[in-house]
């Protein structure tokens, strides 16, 4: 619940900066509906940017969900603004070209139909239809689902999310439910599994887990049905509350604001004890004790979102061979130092460990979620290096691995095979940069690498990592342009665009697709829109390797005289300020700004040297 000073100041805010520090300290799990509606007001006065738009449609009454999700938004840092479409009218929301949604231009369609309304005959009366009658009514709800969701892919370029439906309680047969054919908890299942599939045919489209959100929220205590007969309303604040932050992990993953890398202290967070003064067998982890059995079960939390494709890192103070001695020795160690991407253990403070961690991975702090159970060294992390997101554990062990489970700060729409190799990929990174350090020649060293870039056009199957490239590529991304899943779609269906993505591999393994380009062909004209390689393949000439091909197709063989290019200044891509004209792309303007416009003649055209690689078509 907020405090009075804290509606005090709600209405006293100047900017949306002002808003989300206010709001930092706050639990969204403990906000009343009263609460969010004096966020959500104050948020909605100020004339500020977002950062995504949201249009809610349904068949019953989702408001105020929205200023739910507004409100969970901003405690991350998220500005969202809403839209509330027409009740019932979630086809002609889509179809109408004058509709307020279509108005609306939303980034996401956030659609979620009751079954009562959709279904009555399932919902209410379920034992009076035959076996046969229940199929059939299943299949009517997923061809008038799939009917929307073509509408809308087709209308829209919005990224869907489709609600799947809640089982009701109680059950209709009771405990004889499950010796029913077809009986309730298998039809919800099927029903809700053959919703998934659906959505899963096309990338713009996304199931929200409704039943299990609200089944871990408990459907008592998330659903009122005396609301529903006042307002047609499905849910109550503890269930709008659990809705919310599972939409804000899809805005988490769909705007990018993934967290790369999760680093955690050692004594009293990944184990037990305190290694120095214990010693090995004095450490709590495994089996044996309640606190041992929560440290190995937070290790394996941890581990899930190493498979997930984020990097580990650990920060700890402590004798490095003693800490070495546990991952070595301790037989009921989950994870190994093999696991972790980068490893500062020294007795320095853990804010400067923290930066060497981040250059180690070449990577900003601001990437970074720290994980302590001291609330000292968690407070001088916060004020010294406040872009890294700090959290400090509780004193019970047993809440750990919940607490890491239920962040929404590594969500990611699709796990891809570059995520699953990530740290295997760090891992090489680090023998490359030994081999640079033993080989003081550049070129040599470049040669001993034995680069092999593959270059060619960007597919259906490779959407979910361009749009991991588009929304976390930083450091070498000229114009930084943040590209949605439809708009992705689009770059790869049109004519008028060429997106070509660039796989990377070499003597020490392969690094997977690291890199592309997008170029517009609109108007007999060529300009490079985007040019991004990720941090990983910087500094060993692939970019120019990129750019020598796109010469080659636009200029030396292809039917272009001229070539433009865009260098859009941000806080982070000073790496790539140079590039064009080391390329040999000449100045055409300039704005106050930092914006710089470059192009390039067929006549001017020369190829980059770049040693030690060889070029492909993939």
């Amino acid at each position: 619940m907020l405090s009075n000073e804290t509606r005090k100041a709600l209405r006293n805010l100047q900017s949306g900066e002002q808003l989300q520090q206010l709001l930092s300290p706050e639990d969204l799990t403990g906000l009343t509906l009263r609460d969010v509606d004096a966020i959500a007001r104050a948020h909605r006065k100020l004339n500020h940017s977002h950062d995504c738009k949201i249009a809610y449609l349904g068949n019953h009454t989702i408001e105020p969900l929205d200023r739910f999700v507004e409100t969970c938004s901003l405690l991350q840092g998220i500005s969202v603004i809403s839209y509330l479409g027409e009740y019932d009218q979630h086809f002609q929301e889509v179809l109408d070209p004058n509709s307020g949604c279509r108005a609306f231009n939303p980034d996401i369609i956030f659609l979620s139909l009751s079954l009562r309304i959709l279904s009555p005959a399932i919902f209410y009366d379920l034992l009076s239809l035959s076996t046969e009658q229940r199929r059939t009514e299943i299949q009517r709800i997923l061809t008038l689902l799939s009917d929307w969701i073509d509408l809308a892919l087709k209308q829209t370029d919005a990224t869907l999310i489709v609600s799947n439906f809640q089982r009701p309680v109680p059950v209709q047969a009771g405990i004889a439910d499950t010796r029913l054919e077809l009986g309730e908890a298998e039809l919800y299942s099927r029903l809700n599994l053959e919703l998934q599939q659906r959505c899963n045919e096309t990338s713009r489209v996304f199931l929200f887990d409704m039943d299990h959100v609200l089944s871990c929220a408990g459907k008592y205590g998330a659903m009122d049905p005396k609301m529903y007969y006042l307002a047609k309303m499905e849910w109550t604040e503890s269930g709008l509350s659990a809705i919310a932050r599972e939409t804000l992990r899809h805005l988490t993953a769909s705007l990018g604001r993934t967290k790369k890398c999760l680093v955690v202290d050692l004594d009293n967070t990944l184990w037990g004890g305190i290694v120095g003064e214990d010693g090995i067998d004095g450490l709590e982890i495994g089996k044996g004790s309640a606190a041992g059995e929560a440290f190995l079960d937070f290790q394996r939390a941890i581990r899930a979102l190493k498979m997930r494709g984020i990097l580990l890192a650990i920060c700890s103070k402590n004798n490095p061979q003693d800490a070495e001695h546990v991952f070595l020795n301790h037989e009921q160690m989950l994870l190994k130092l093999d696991d972790f991407a980068a490893v500062q253990i020294n007795w320095d403070h853990k804010h400067i460990n923290l930066q060497r961690i981040a250059t180690d991975l070449n990577i900003g702090t601001d990437s970074l979620v720290f994980i302590d159970d001291n609330p000292v060294e968690c407070a001088l992390v916060r004020k010294m290096l406040p872009e890294v997101t700090t959290i400090e554990l509780p004193a019970d062990p047993s809440a750990y691995p919940s607490l890491l489970q239920n962040l929404p700060l590594f969500e990611k729409m699709l796990v891809t095979a570059e995520d699953r190799q990530k740290t295997a990929q760090y891992a090489q990174n680090s023998r490359r940069a030994a081999l640079k350090r033993e080989i003081s020649d550049m070129d040599s060293f470049l040669e001993s690498l034995g680069t092999e870039v593959s270059i060619g056009t960007a597919e259906e199957k490779h959407r979910a990592r361009v749009h991991q490239l588009f929304t976390k590529t930083n450091q070498f991304n000229l114009t930084t342009q943040r590209y949605s899943p439809a708009e992705i779609e689009t770059f790869i269906h049109s004519p008028e665009w060429d997106m070509q993505i660039v796989q990377v591999k070499d003597n020490f393994g392969d690094m997977g697709i690291v890199g592309l380009y997008l170029v517009s062909r609109n108007g007999g004209k060529a300009s490079i829109d985007s040019f991004i390689l990720s941090c990983r393949a910087m500094g060993r000439g692939i970019e120019s390797a990129m750019m020598n091909k796109l010469k080659e197709d636009y200029l030396i063989k292809g039917q272009f005289n001229q070539l433009a290019a865009t260098y859009l200044p941000t806080a982070k891509n000073t790496p790539a300020r140079d590039f064009y004209p080391k390329e040999g792309f000449e100045t055409s303007s300039e704005q106050a700004s930092g914006e710089i416009k470059y192009i390039i003649d067929r006549q001017d055209v020369q190829y980059t040297r770049c040693t030690g690689i060889t070029v492909r078509s993939l």
